[in-house]
């Protein structure tokens, strides 16, 4: 009977085990997740969802003048509910709206994922009042039902500024 009663015990013990890590594998994996691409000339960027766990962070990248610039926002829906909601990405520059590029709703199944793509000619967004000499930066910011990320844009200029010439 001692024999028995201390079995019992020993699995219980395993069973509480395994459902303590199997609630930290279902937390750590359940939920809607998601992650950026940026393409600017050769070089790919991903901004994965662990970087937007901490609070207020703002991904910074550059790219030269001319270029374009191609996003793609994705959605990871990893519950056991769909996913419906509405991506709505512009641009800003100062505390000014330049350009509204996407207002797309998205509807994903359990477990599937989503995305939305755009792009941003850099031409396009040059200020009137910026020379091509001048590098100058801009924000895209995209907003996904209480959700809101950006990413500020460096845009450099094709050509560095000579130096001045000093006459004596």
């Amino acid at each position: 009977m001692a024999t028995r009663r201390r079995n019992l015990f020993l699995y219980l013990a395993l069973a509480c085990f395994i459902g303590i890590i199997a609630i930290f594998i279902g937390d750590g994996y359940l939920g809607v997740y998601d992650a950026l691409y940026i393409t600017a000339g050769e070089r790919e960027e991903t901004i994965e969802p662990d970087f937007w766990q901490r609070e207020d962070w703002v991904w910074s990248t550059g790219v030269n003048q001319g270029e374009r610039v191609f996003f793609r926002y994705e959605v990871d829906n990893r519950q056991f509910s769909r996913y419906s909601g509405n991506v709505e990405v512009s641009v800003w520059r100062m505390q000014e709206r330049v350009l509204n590029l996407a207002s797309q709703p998205i509807a994903i199944a359990p477990f599937d994922k989503g995305q939305v793509e755009w792009i941003i000619d850099t031409t396009e967004l040059k200020p009137g009042d910026i020379l091509s000499e001048q590098s100058y930066q801009f924000s895209v910011i995209i907003t996904r039902e209480a959700i809101e990320r950006k990413v500020i844009l460096h845009v450099n200029p094709l050509t560095l500024p000579k130096p001045p010439v000093r006459v004596s």
